[in-house]
């Protein structure tokens, strides 16, 4: 997402946009960039230096205190890097990536210079999702970035409904679109190999996921009808090794980090994303559909826009999810499924990018 932000901004900008860097070192951002073709400048200096290990303080305390060793319930850094009143009269458009940077950058104070592309629902994360404790901010820090004078924007409608109904005011709505969309898109004329996929980050509900499908009523429903699950993702590094072995024992095929998305949806049919109660944009999702596979998922897993706009690729299960029922679910939509209509696709592609291009007249 991040990825596709810079872009925009770059075609708007052009070379006038500087990126400053709370997640990766100046070294690091800059060979990421690169990579990606995004002429961006990266700042660097002593305020860059400290409100990034500001960052890591805060989101590794929350990871590790409430997460790790689950000694607190909720990790509340009390520091703040303020952007630089300099900064702040410096730029025409402030975009921040997730509402805690709003907070911890104390951008309120750039009013309506400041687009907030929210990313998720962040306030009381752990406790709405009811999953493992993560760091977070409060309802009344997320509320105040919605009456800061920030433009602000949600990744979907049905964020956009629910940041509605908690705060009062309804953002405008960016879809994201991935990068390769185009390889995506010439996937939906190619063969569909009888292959069920999940590929996931690493994150406890990810985790979660990953032992749904080790089951064995899951992994007997779809091997016995000779359906091959696909795995990957850095979920494949940190998920218990007990897990990976009893999928690999299961038939299960475990690639790990892939260097291609196109070259892993090329390999299967169906996709996998059994989530649970969450917000924010579901990537994998939103990929699966470009590249006209079917998706197999939970109410959470796509929002009506999705719906109306890939017609006949969508396949939802009830939550909680039962083993046995998916993976007679997954073997019927495998042998069942009818590849994507490329036009309708397409349409979704450009009405999205189009949203993304418009960015300045906010």
């Amino acid at each position: 997402m991040q990825r596709q932000l810079l872009a925009a901004l770059s075609s708007i900008y052009g070379e006038s946009v500087d990126l400053l860097s709370l997640g990766a070192s100046v070294a690091a951002t800059r060979e990421w960039l690169e990579n990606r073709g995004l002429r961006v400048r990266v700042v660097q200096g002593i305020y860059p230096f400290v409100a990034r290990l500001n960052t890591i303080l805060w989101n590794g305390g929350g990871a590790v205190l409430c997460n790790k060793f689950r000694w607190i319930d909720r990790f509340y850094f009390p520091l703040r890097t303020p952007l630089p009143r300099s900064w702040i009269d410096r730029y025409d458009v402030i975009v921040c990536f997730y509402p805690w940077g709003h907070r911890l950058l104390r951008l309120e104070r750039a009013s309506g210079k400041v687009i907030a592309d929210l990313a998720d629902i962040m306030a009381d994360r752990h406790e709405r999702m009811g999953t493992r404790r993560w760091i977070s901010i409060t309802a009344k820090e997320e509320a105040a970035i919605f009456h800061s004078g920030a433009r602000c924007l949600a990744v979907s409608e049905a964020d956009a409904e629910e940041f509605k109904k908690l705060y009062g005011v309804r953002p405008g709505v960016v879809n994201y679109v991935p990068p390769e969309w185009r390889e995506l898109v010439e996937l939906t004329t190619q063969e569909r190999p009888p292959r069920i996929g999940f590929m996931g980050a690493t994150s406890y509900v990810n985790e979660e996921i990953m032992r749904l499908l080790a089951h064995p009523e899951f992994l007997s429903c779809i091997s016995q009808l000779g359906i091959e699950l696909v795995v990957a993702g850095g979920i494949c590094k940190t998920v218990d090794p007990s897990v990976l072995r009893t999928l690999a024992a299961g038939g299960a095929r475990i690639l790990g980090t892939v260097s291609s998305i196109v070259d892993y949806y090329r390999q299967i049919s169906v996709m996998l994303n059994p989530v649970g109660p969450s917000t924010g944009v579901k990537i994998k999702s939103i990929e699966t559909l470009i590249a006209g596979r079917t998706l197999i998922t939970t109410c959470w897993g796509v929002d009506p826009t999705l719906h109306d706009a890939f017609p006949g690729q969508i396949v939802c299960t009830d939550w909680p999810i039962d083993p046995a029922n998916l993976g007679r679910l997954a073997a019927k939509v495998v042998h069942s499924a009818v590849p994507g209509n490329v036009s309708a696709i397409t349409a979704y592609v450009e009405d999205s990018t189009r949203g993304v291009r418009e960015l300045h007249t906010l």
